[in-house]
């Protein structure tokens, strides 16, 4: 009996530190996380003020992956863990048929995707942290671009992208010359946070009408690769 080579590893937690440009000022929107209201910085000051060590501040993420607005939360309700990843809490993260929350995504290739235009297509988002192993390897964008070019020759065309940390030049120098299955997507982590990914890899696959069809950390790809789109 011939036995194939056994599948290398497949990372599926980053533990290092998820560090961004994030900066927030005076003129920044507010909200009381508690209310959901947007409150004045001096609201929001003498909240730190009057209650020292019970609040942290966190970035709300818009659909363009930015920190567009800020929010101030008890400590014990943080979805942002103390090294910048967001909690695991799959309460949090999109449901399986529901829409995706709209999204704005400038690629390596210069062209922005933009949800609303791709609907009539498929599309695979990947939540990547950076792109270096033990995360990043042959094996983990294999299954990608396999699943990719499979369903292409059937006719049926997937736009993938893949979110990271990582700039437009480390993605230069990371991303090998060979197809990765995806489209990398720089500086864009902040995606992961706007959709509460807690595992990386993980995949969502929205269907036609940006629909979320299925999703799976990179450890469960088949459930998206097995699927037969039409």
């Amino acid at each position: 009996m011939a036995f194939g080579q056994p599948e290398e590893p497949k990372v599926t937690r980053y533990n290092g530190k998820v560090s961004q440009k994030i900066v927030m000022t005076r003129d920044s929107p507010i909200y009381d996380h508690a209310s959901g209201k947007r409150i004045s910085y001096a609201v929001y000051d003498e909240m730190l003020r009057k209650n020292p060590g019970v609040y942290r501040t966190q970035p709300i993420f818009d659909k363009f992956g930015k920190a567009s607005s800020f929010e101030i939360v008890k400590k014990s309700q943080l979805l942002i863990q103390d090294n910048g990843s967001v909690m695991q809490n799959p309460d949090l993260m999109p449901e399986i048929g529901e829409p995706l929350p709209p999204f704005v995504m400038r690629g390596l290739d210069g062209k922005e995707y933009n949800s609303e235009k791709l609907k009539g297509k498929y599309v695979l988002l990947g939540f990547w942290v950076k792109f270096e192993k033990p995360l990043y390897t042959l094996a983990s964008t294999k299954v990608i671009s396999n699943f990719i070019d499979e369903n292409r020759k059937k006719g049926i065309e997937i736009v993938s992208l893949g979110t990271t940390l990582n700039t437009e030049d480390e993605c230069l120098d990371a991303i090998p010359k060979r197809n990765c299955g995806f489209i990398p997507v720089p500086e864009s982590y902040g995606f992961n946070q706007r959709y509460k990914i807690s595992e990386t890899p993980f995949f969502i696959l929205l269907d036609k009408k940006g629909n979320i069809k299925a999703m799976a950390p990179h450890t469960e790809f088949s459930s998206i690769s097995d699927l037969v789109l039409r």
